[in-house]
């Protein structure tokens, strides 16, 4: 997950410096488009809740499952505004943890190969159908993981990372985790599907590969790969929104029976405002792979795991 080990001092400063405190973040290369793209992203996820609002004032629907429960939107975007909140609090001096660019050519030319595998994959499942069908996970696995992974060996060497050292890197990003996963999978409010009708072979089985596909693969995609070059090019806050945007849309799906509008705004609300951001920001400050993946293996098996333990 390492483009190439640092040569030169880490780039990173407190978040709090002052001028002349020490030498400055690395610049993204192109922080004005970042900016407009943020601001972009973020009045289309505002326009996306209020369309739900008034074409599906009650809530989304949990899944595509007859009878399955409506979810309100304050038990969505509840613990997304608590979880950013402390990825902003903890620890309150952390330092700029900023992608430095080395060699734009390469870093294009990887972030273009990446952002054209978040196309692939949803129009692959799209055109053939392979959603429904028992090989979707090699599918999944294949387009997600493997073809990015070769996007990303074949364009290595454009990023300088700096990783952070500390307990704070482990400390505060977990806290952020279970403070998240209390909320949104936890909470008394939240209602899981049963599975009484599920063989435990089968539900384990269900649940490893969305693991490794979405816990794992869709993390490395979206987040370490794609949104940290991103990042390097528009900025945190341009990369976390075009990251995110393209996380959601790859979960424009049927679930909500009420036409287009009501299924991509329910994308750009549970997906992007109710975890991606989450998952975006947390990756920003934290740079911790491995509790990345512990929230989303959370937010997609926490259900599975209490009926196994129960």
């Amino acid at each position: 997950m390492r483009d190439v080990r640092p040569a030169s001092p880490v780039h990173a400063v407190p978040a709090d410096r002052t001028p002349g405190a020490g030498p400055a973040a690395a610049r993204p290369l192109l922080p004005r488009t970042g900016a407009a793209l943020a601001a972009a992203v973020a009045a289309l996820a505002v326009g996306a809740l209020g369309a739900l609002l008034v074409l599906a004032p009650q809530g989304l629907r949990a899944s595509a499952d007859a009878g399955a429960p409506t979810v309100p939107y304050a038990h969505v975007l509840l613990p997304a505004l608590v979880a950013v909140a402390l990825v902003r609090l903890l620890p309150p001096r952390a330092p700029v943890l900023s992608p430095v660019v080395r060699d734009a050519r390469r870093v294009l030319l990887g972030t273009a190969g990446l952002l054209a595998c978040t196309v692939a994959f949803p129009v692959a499942v799209a055109l053939t159908g392979v959603g429904d069908r028992p090989e979707y996970h090699l599918v999944k696995l294949a387009l997600v993981v493997a073809v990015p992974a070769l996007v990303v060996a074949v364009t290595r060497g454009g990023l300088e990372r700096a990783w952070p050292r500390g307990a704070w890197r482990w400390w505060a990003p977990a806290v952020v985790v279970l403070g998240w996963t209390a909320l949104a999978q936890a909470a008394p409010w939240v209602a899981h599907p049963r599975y009484d009708d599920v063989p435990v072979d089968l539900l384990v089985t269900a649940a490893v590969a969305t693991a490794v596909t979405a816990g794992v693969g869709e993390e490395l995609l979206y987040r370490v790969w794609l949104q940290t070059r991103l990042e390097a090019l528009l900025g945190r806050w341009g990369g976390i929104a075009v990251a995110t945007l393209a996380f959601a849309l790859l979960h424009v799906g049927t679930r909500q029976g009420q036409g287009p509008v009501v299924e991509v705004g329910a994308a750009l609300v549970v997906q992007g405002l109710g975890f991606g951001l989450v998952a975006g920001y947390l990756w920003s400050r934290y740079r911790n792979p491995w509790l990345l993946v512990a929230l989303h293996v959370l937010a997609n098996g926490y259900g599975v795991l209490v009926v196994l333990l129960g």
